[in-house]
């Protein structure tokens, strides 16, 4: 087969667009690694915000619980005292006594 002059006016420019077509296919599976790698480590950053977002709200919970438990023992320990200074005092040992008469 031989090829005629207006045969190869259009194979020619028919030719070079395959070969952009392969380049751009080429390059679209580049393109998709890369936009899969990025969206990737968007999620791995998200995933760690939010375990340090779990870990500082149960500390915080750990604290309060702390300081209520801390508050609740500072307020017995008053008690007790109160209870004990209650015990300790005697009715007129201790007291001034008017020995005068």
């Amino acid at each position: 087969m031989s090829w005629k002059a207006v045969e190869l006016q259009i194979a020619i420019p028919r030719t070079q667009d395959a070969g952009k077509i392969q380049e751009q296919m080429q390059q679209q599976g580049r393109i998709d690694q890369n936009q899969l790698a990025e969206s990737l480590v968007k999620e791995e950053l998200n995933k760690r915000k939010k375990v340090l977002e779990q870990e500082a709200s149960e500390q915080l919970k750990n604290d309060q619980k702390n300081k209520e438990v801390n508050n609740h023992d500072s307020h017995n320990v008053k008690q007790e005292t109160k209870q004990q200074e209650h015990h300790h005092k005697h009715p007129y040992l201790g007291n001034k006594v008017d020995l005068s008469r």
